[in-house]
This record gives C-alpha cells, structure tokens and sequence, in this order.
C-alpha cells in the first residue's frame, strides 16, 4: 500500500479542504499520515518514505519552514502535490521538478487547473426552520466586501456576519474611514456580528437555517470552497458571478447569480418574499454538489495528470 502524507494548512478551510483530500486518498487505499507544517520531522519522513507528499496551501505564513522541509526532497523520487489558492508556487525551487505537480484555483497561471471541491458527508444536516434572514460567513475586511455589506445594512437593516473578531473589527474601522455609513446604520453594522464558527458542523446548521446565504467571492476564475460549503449544506446560495460557477450549475434553478450591486439588492428581496422558490433553487444546488464535487473525484483527476489514465496500477 503506498503511503501518503498530507500536510495540513494554517487556516480552517484550509484544514478542512487537506481533510477532505486525506479522506479521499483513503478512499483510494493509500495509507494516509496527517500532518501538521510546524511539527513536520525531516527523519520521521524518511522512514515513512511516502510516496507522494500533498499539500493544499492558502497562505505562506510557513514558507520557510516548508522550503526547508522540502529541500531535504530535491534528489528523491517523492510525488510532490501542491494544491491550493496561490499566486505564486512557494515550493517550486526547492522540490524535485520532476516530481513536482502544481495545481492552482487561479486559471490564468500556467499550472494544471484546480477546481474546488467538497466533502458533502461533513455538512450534512437536518433543516429545522429558519433562524437567520441573511448570512454572509467570512472575512469582511475587503473593500469590495466592505462596501457590499455596507450596501446590505442601509437596505436590510442588521443582518448575520460570522467571522473572526478582529477581522470584523477591522471592517467597523475601514467603514468608517470611508464614511460607508452613518452612526444609525454602523451601529446595525455592529450588531450584525455574530461570533466566530469553529466546525463544519457548526457552520452547516447555520447555513441550512439561513434564508440566504451571500457569497462575495475573491476569486472570480473559480468557486469558492464556501459556495461548496453552504450547498452541501443544504442552504440557498447567492453568489457573485464568476466563470466558474455559469459552467457548473444552473443560474436560477441550482444557485442565484448577481453581477452588480443593485441586482444583488433585489433578489434578496425576491428571494426573502419568496422562500419556496430559495428552497427549491437549494435543494438542486445540493444534488449537484454532493454528486459532481467532491474531493474523491478532484483527486482521482489528479492522479490522471500524475500516472496517467490507468492511475489505479501505479
């Protein structure tokens, strides 16, 4: 049985996302080791002798540490696997480039295409009502998404943000720096607030008992792994549109797509009058997701680029 070792992001979704594609690797029947940047040892490997090394990154708070650790892999026949949201590839230099396959959200860098995916079996989870209008699940302090929720607020009132607190303090700031809005509607800002969630579990029940859900996406050349989260969840999804989504679920029957600030005001409103088309729209998103995007089938395209189409025989 080969052996594979999964190293895991810094971030939640990056933790959930390595999770994910440890899972699958299992699925596969290669023996999975989960491990963490920081307690990576250089000799424990060499025994493990893995056959490929993965790793979803999001962010490079770790870089050196992973270039160190890589540079003990330059002459070794070990399949380096780097999956991730990056614009640059941090570990390129300092792994074998025969043996090193990138895989990039961001489609317009030269690099094998990676599309995002879910493990739908960790936000399953039973409707048992509405408790929230509308939710957005996130880092607000972007300007585009500062703007947007601010937008949101003077139409709506107080809504549901979920976040870290520092980035939504952040966010007050930047607000009022920009004059976005007055005392009245920063205060309903404010109270939008509520907390930081830790677990898929947690985030799927809030989700599902969302009326809406709101994407205000970074990346306009791939889906979200949130716009993941929340249909697995069952939870009607809004979403900015991006090339991504159009090509992989259907505007209006799967998903709500909007392209300008406006159309997203009104279909909030369209959608929060009529809650059994929403749930109609969610109920297909669902489908889709659990049948089309999960990380068994990325991984097995992977291994296609990597082996070739008999992968299985490697």
């Amino acid at each position: 049985m080969d052996k594979v070792i999964v190293i895991f992001s810094d971030n939640n979704k990056g933790k959930f996302i390595s999770k994910g594609f440890a899972s699958a690797f299992r699925d596969l029947s290669y023996f999975v080791y989960e491990k963490k940047i920081f307690d990576l040892n250089v000799e424990e490997v060499k025994q493990i002798n893995p056959k490929i090394i993965f790793i979803f990154w999001t962010n490079i708070n770790y870089e050196n540490e992973l270039k160190i650790f890589l540079d003990n892999y330059k002459n070794l026949g070990t399949i380096f696997i780097h999956c991730g949201e990056l614009h640059k590839d941090i570990a390129f230099n300092c792994s074998n480039k025969k043996n090193h396959y990138s895989f990039y959200s961001n489609s317009k860098l030269k690099k094998f295409k990676y599309n995002t995916a879910v493990d739908a079996k960790r936000y399953k989870t039973k409707f048992r009502g509405y408790k929230y209008d509308i939710t957005f699940a996130g880092n607000p302090a972007f300007e585009d998404r500062e703007y947007l929720l601010a937008k949101i607020i003077y139409n709506f009132g107080s809504i549901n943000i979920f976040c870290r607190s520092f980035d939504f303090y952040k966010s007050v700031e930047e607000i009022q720096k920009q004059n976005l809005l007055d005392d009245y509607f920063l205060e309903l800002y404010r109270q939008s607030y509520k907390g930081y969630v830790e677990t898929q579990k947690e985030l799927s029940k809030i989700y599902s008992s969302s009326k809406i859900n709101i994407d205000i996406a970074k990346n306009n050349n791939s889906i979200s792994y949130r716009s993941f989260e929340i249909m697995a969840s069952g939870g009607f999804l809004i979403s900015q549109k991006n090339n991504e989504l159009i090509t992989k679920f259907e505007n209006g029957k799967e998903i709500e797509i909007y392209e300008t600030d406006d159309e997203l005001i009104d279909k909030i409103k369209f959608y929060l009058s009529n809650l059994n088309i929403a749930q109609y729209i969610a109920v297909n998103g669902k489908k889709n997701t659990v049948s089309n995007h999960s990380f068994y089938d990325r991984l097995k395209n992977m291994l296609k680029v990597i082996y070739g189409k008999d992968f299985s025989n490697r």
